[in-house]
């Protein structure tokens, strides 16, 4: 029986205008009824997935940064495995020495060295007054020195715009990985993005840690996405989904592929989790 569904939100509950189909909404609602738990699990930082936790009407657990940050609801942290201090200051360090583009997570601010509205797109609010992003924005000479003032760790750091660097976008990953993937986390949400975290943090860890709080077995999850760092959920969870969008690596582990994010993957997931259940009652 499933009891937990980890659902990523950019390209797999969120469409290509960044915002969540009725479909996807109903389905969701309908699961947390059925007494199957949602979790919003994304590389996005925490305030952001608030937002669309809310949007959803459940105060359910939450996994951000890709398993770096993991709450049991909007109020409660149930686990964080924030950069260690030299980890972070090496990789801006890195970052500025090869000229990347890079931004780097606390659980509610998105800190750069430089103001590029189309990395933040993906968190605008559509509103005429106040606060029009889904989280504090701080854009600085020295971002790690901001970081460091407001006595903050950094969960995740993404270093964007690959394909249009001057390396070339291969050449850019490589150096990357040659610099970090024998001591941090490496792994990608999208093309032209690498992101990084502590090792030993995923989107599958900070499920397993949730649902260690929760009492869910690990047979008893469920998870869906369609890039490379949703691969650790959807390979090991009991049942796997893929988006019709996403990567083949993603689909060639999965359980199932569903239709894509503008369409009802979501819808179509739920009605299999369901069906499964009916087949594969609690004992």
């Amino acid at each position: 029986m499933i009891k937990l569904f980890a659902i990523d939100m950019d390209g797999t509950l969120l469409n290509t205008n960044h915002e969540i189909n009725p479909s996807s909404k109903e389905a969701i609602n309908q699961l947390n009824a059925a007494g199957i738990k949602t979790v919003l699990t994304s590389g996005r930082l925490m305030s952001s997935i608030k937002f669309a936790t809310e949007e959803l009407g459940e105060d359910n657990p939450m996994v951000a940064n890709n398993g770096a940050l993991i709450m049991a609801n909007a109020d409660k942290i149930l686990g964080q495995h924030p950069f260690e201090d030299s980890h972070i200051k090496e990789l801006v360090k890195f970052c500025e020495e090869h000229k990347f583009i890079y931004h780097f997570y606390d659980e509610d601010t998105f800190y750069s060295n430089r103001l590029d509205e189309e990395r933040l797109e993906h968190l605008k609010i559509n509103n005429d007054y106040g606060l029009n992003y889904q989280c504090n924005i701080s854009i600085t000479e020295n971002p790690y020195k901001d970081l460091k003032q407001r006595g903050k760790p950094a969960y995740k750091i993404l270093i964007g715009c690959l394909n249009s660097h001057a390396y070339g976008e291969k050449k850019a990953v490589k150096i990357i990985k040659e610099a970090f993937e024998d001591k941090l986390y490496v792994t990608s949400s999208g093309p032209g993005a690498i992101e990084i975290m502590e090792p030993h943090v995923n989107k599958w860890e900070g499920v397993k840690e949730l649902s260690n709080f929760l009492g869910i077995k690990l047979d008893e999850i469920a998870a869906i996405g369609d890039s490379y760092n949703d691969l650790p959920m959807v390979e090991n969870a009991k049942i796997g989904f893929a988006m019709g969008n996403a990567n083949d690596t993603v689909k060639s582990v999965a359980d199932y592929v569903v239709a894509d994010n503008n369409g009802n993957g979501i819808k179509e997931a739920a009605e299999i989790i369901l069906n499964f259940n009916k087949e594969n009652p609690s004992v």
